[in-house]
C-alpha cells in the first residue's frame, strides 16, 4: 500500500488530474472454470498526453481448474527531450493446470473415447491436458518518428521462463514435441507501427498497422531456437453510436518452436491463444497449433446507451461478432476444415474511455472422429468474461 501511495504521490507532481478505481472481479471461461479476483487501475492525465500520461494497472486471478494469472503493468507516455518515447513495463504470472494439447496441425482430431468424458475423475479426462507455469515479463519501447506522426518504431525485451508436467498417459506425454522439457528463454522484439486510433482504448475510428519481428536465441533446454514474422492490422470505422472493427493477423515462425509458442504471439503487445476469449472466441484454447497462424476477427460495436458514473462518462456497447482461423506450416493435413469459425455477441460496458469490461459468449466447431473412421464436427460454447476489448 506504500508504495502504491509513493507511485500516486509522485505522478500527481506533474499531473492535471488522476482518477482510478480497485474491483473485485469474478469470471467465468469456459476454458478455464469459475474463477474470482481484483484488479486495480490509475490513470493520470496532463494537457498534450494520449490516452494519458501515465497509467498503472494490477490485478490477480484464480479459477477453479487452477488456472492463475496475475498481471502487473506501467505505461508511461510521452519521455525524452522531444516527448516522443512510450515506456511500457509489464509483469506476469500465468499458471495452468488443465493446459490443452491436441497434437500440433492444422486438422487435429478429437478421438472418440476421450470426446464424450464429462467426469473429471476419470483418466481420460486429462489426455488432451498438460500443466505449464510460466512467470514472464516484456519492457517496450515506442518512439514516435516526428511530432504529432502516426508512425513509430517499437523495440521490446522478453524474458519468460516455463515448465512443463505432462499427465500421465497423455497424448503431450506420447508425442513429446520440442518444447516438452521447455526452460528459460529471452526474446527479443521489433518493429514498425502507423497509429491513428481515436481514442486509443475504446477506438472509435482510425486504424492501428504493425510489422515485426521477433526472436529467440537457444540458451536452455527446449525454450528457444526460433523466430519469425507478424504482421497485424486493426481498422475502426463509424462514430459515437456504432462502430465497425476489424482484426486481420498472421504470424509464421521458424526453426525450433516450442509447441507452447505456437499458440502465442509476438508484437509490440503480447496476445496469448489461437482460441479462447481473445482470437477465436467459441474455439477452445490451444485446439489448434502449428509454426503458423493466421485469425480474421469482424465486431459491429453499438453503444445503446450511455450516461454518467462518478459523474465520469459511462457507457453500454452490444457486439455481435465472427472470428476465422488457422494453424499451417506442419506439414500435409487430414481431411478437416482448413478454417475454424467461430461467431457469437457481447456485452460491453465503457467506463471514462480508460476501462472496458466485457462479456463475450461464441460458438465454434470442433471436429471429433468417430468410430466408423467419419468427422462430426461438434459445436462448442464459449463464454469469456474479460477486462479490455480483444482488439
Amino acid at each position: 500500500m506504500i508504495a502504491w501511495l509513493a507511485v500516486a504521490a509522485l505522478a500527481g507532481s506533474f499531473a492535471d488530474s488522476f482518477t482510478g478505481y480497485a474491483l473485485p472481479s469474478v469470471a467465468v471461461d469456459t476454458d478455464d472454470g469459475f474463477g474470482a479476483g481484483g484488479r486495480t487501475a490509475f490513470a493520470w492525465y496532463k494537457e498534450g498526453y494520449a490516452p494519458y500520461k501515465m497509467g498503472l494497472t494490477a490485478s490477480a486471478y484464480v479459477a477453479t481448474s487452477g488456472y492463475q494469472n496475475h498481471r502487473l503493468r506501467l505505461d508511461r507516455v510521452g519521455l525524452g527531450a522531444k516527448k516522443r518515447l512510450r515506456v511500457t513495463a509489464f509483469l506476469a504470472f500465468r499458471q495452468w493446470l488443465n493446459d490443452r494439447y491436441y497434437g500440433i496441425g492444422n486438422g487435429t482430431l478429437r478421438q472418440l473415447p476421450y470426446a464424450d468424458v464429462t467426469d473429471k475423475g476419470d483418466p481420460r479426462s486429462r489426455y488432451y491436458r498438460y500443466r505449464l507455469f510460466q512467470p514472464m515479463g516484456q519492457l517496450t519501447g515506442r518512439y514516435q518518428l516526428a511530432d504529432g506522426s502516426p508512425w513509430e518504431i517499437f523495440g521490446a525485451i522478453n524474458p519468460k521462463y516455463s515448465v512443463i508436467e505432462a499427465y500421465d498417459e497423455s497424448l503431450l506425454e506420447q508425442e513429446q514435441p520440442y518444447g516438452y522439457r521447455a526452460g528459460g528463454a529471452i526474446q527479443l522484439v521489433g518493429g514498425i507501427l502507423h497509429d491513428t486510433r481515436e481514442p486509443e482504448i475504446a477506438p472509435l475510428a482510425g486504424h492501428f498497422l504493425e510489422a515485426s519481428v521477433r526472436a529467440t536465441p537457444s540458451i536452455d533446454r527446449q525454450a528457444g531456437g526460433f523466430g519469425g514474422g507478424l504482421l497485424s492490422a486493426r481498422f475502426y470505422a463509424g462514430g459515437e453510436r456504432l462502430v465497425l472493427a476489424h482484426r486481420t493477423m498472421a504470424e509464421w515462425l521458424v526453426g525450433n518452436v516450442p509447441f507452447y509458442e505456437m499458440v502465442h504471439w509476438g508484437g509490440s503487445q503480447p496476445i496469448a491463444g489461437f482460441g479462447g476469449g481473445n482470437t477465436l472466441r467459441g474455439v477452445p484454447f490451444g485446439r489448434w497449433r502449428a509454426p503458423g497462424k493466421a485469425v480474421a476477427q469482424t465486431e459491429l460495436r453499438w453503444a445503446f446507451l450511455r450516461h454518467e458514473l462518478f459523474d465520469d462518462p459511462f457507457g453500454w456497447e452490444l457486439a455481435p461478432y465472427v472470428d476465422v482461423g488457422a494453424a499451417f506450416g506442419a506439414g500435409l493435413q487430414g481431411p478437416a476444415m482448413p478454417l475454424h469459425p467461430g461467431a457469437g455477441g457481447a456485452l460491453r460496458i465503457i467506463w471514462d474511455e480508460t476501462f472496458v469490461g466485457r462479456i463475450d459468449s461464441g460458438w465454434g466447431l470442433d471436429p471429433v472422429q468417430l468410430d466408423d473412421g467419419t468427422i462430426e464436427q461438434r459445436l462448442n460454447w464459449g463464454l469469456y468474461i474479460f477486462a479490455d476489448h480483444p482488439f
